[in-house]
C-alpha cells in the first residue's frame, strides 16, 4: 500500500523559520508546531506499518497451518 503524498516537513520548517525569525516566541511556537506535525506523521506511519505487519502475520500463520495440516495427513503419493 503506497504512502499518501505528503509535503516534506523540512520545507514547512524552512518557510516557517524564515517567516518567524524576527520574533523568538513565534520561532519557538513554529518549532513546536513542526515537531507536533512530525509526531503526527510518524504516528500515522506507525499505524500503517502496524496494519501491514498484522496482514503479513496472518498470511504467515495461514501458511504455517497449511503446512501443519499437510504434514499430519498422509499424502496420496506416499501410499
Amino acid at each position: 500500500m503506497p504512502a499518501p503524498e505528503q509535503i516534506p516537513l523540512e520545507d514547512g520548517l524552512q518557510q516557517t523559520t524564515q517567516e518567524s525569525s524576527a520574533n523568538p516566541a513565534m520561532e519557538t511556537e513554529a518549532t513546536a508546531t513542526t515537531i507536533l506535525a512530525s509526531v503526527k506523521e510518524q504516528e500515522l506511519q506507525f499505524q500503517r506499518l502496524t496494519r501491514e505487519l498484522e496482514v503479513e502475520r496472518q498470511i504467515v500463520a495461514s501458511q504455517l497451518e497449511r503446512c501443519r495440516l499437510g504434514a499430519e495427513s498422509p499424502s496420496i503419493a506416499s501410499t
